[in-house]
């Protein structure tokens, strides 16, 4: 079983900083690119774990914190 949970108890997650993505990426699309493929190899991790996946809800899941929760079996 995997259990994935935010470190506060405020939000599971509030998204990236798209100030700081627009700053960087604008001039490095290729990063962008290589950012969002290895972030969907990630979620296609939990996803095909085989095993039980929850996503420990403490709060908002917001961008790519709800994707992960999305990727789990349970929130």
């Amino acid at each position: 079983m995997l259990v994935v949970s935010g470190a506060g108890r405020k939000a599971f997650c509030t998204g990236g900083d798209v100030k700081e993505y627009a700053d960087h990426y604008v001039n490095h699309p290729h990063d962008f690119w290589q950012y969002m493929v290895h972030f969907q190899d990630c979620l296609d991790a939990i996803r095909h774990l085989g095993k039980p996946t929850i996503a420990r809800l403490n709060g908002m899941a917001v961008g790519g914190g709800n994707e992960v929760n999305m990727a789990c079996d349970l929130a």
